[in-house]
This record gives C-alpha cells, sequence and structure tokens, in this order.
C-alpha cells in the first residue's frame, strides 16, 4: 500500500474483532501451534513456507480480489513477509 495511492485506513470496533472468524481462527491457531517470534529461523520457515503458495497463486491468479485496497494489503503482506525473509541482518558487534 506504499505504491503512492491514497487508501482510506480501516479499523476494527470491538464488537468487529470478537466477531471476526478469520481473527477467531488466528487465536485458535496461535494456541495450537505457536511460533517463537523471539526465532528468527522458525518466523523466517513459517513466513517463507506461506509465500511460496501465495506467489504462487498471484502469479496464476488464483486469487481475486474486491477492491484494490484488498490487493494493496496482500501485497504488503507479501512485501514484509519478502524482506523478513530475504534481508541480511547485520551481527551485532557487541559480544555479551
Amino acid at each position: 500500500m506504499s505504491s503512492g495511492e491514497e487508501h482510506e485506513s480501516k479499523a476494527f470496533s470491538d464488537e468487529q474483532l470478537v466477531n471476526s472468524p478469520t481473527l477467531q481462527k488466528l487465536s485458535i491457531l496461535s494456541r495450537v501451534n505457536p511460533i517463537n517470534i523471539n526465532n528468527r529461523v522458525e518466523i523466517e520457515s513459517a513466513l517463507a513456507s506461506s509465500l511460496v503458495y501465495l506467489v504462487d497463486a498471484a502469479d496464476n491468479d488464483n486469487i481475486q480480489f474486491q477492491s484494490k485496497a484488498d490487493e494493496g494489503a496482500f501485497f504488503q503482506m507479501l512485501l514484509v513477509s519478502h524482506q523478513l525473509i530475504t534481508q541480511i541482518q547485520p551481527t551485532s558487534s557487541v559480544r555479551h
């Protein structure tokens, strides 16, 4: 969504958050199969496996978007995932 276009910001009400089937599913998945967000290798592994399927689906036009905002949000998530996986992380010069 950083394509220079103006996008309206979307927010959820408390009721929408509680009643969102997607957020409920994510909540269950995070308890059943938690990802250690302090473990970079675990994060990269989880993101990489999903990224492969999503890129393939996008390349083959298997994803239908209802709006430019939906498409922009999807590609922003892919961009963040891609950068987290592919960017070289500098090693700290400080030894503890």
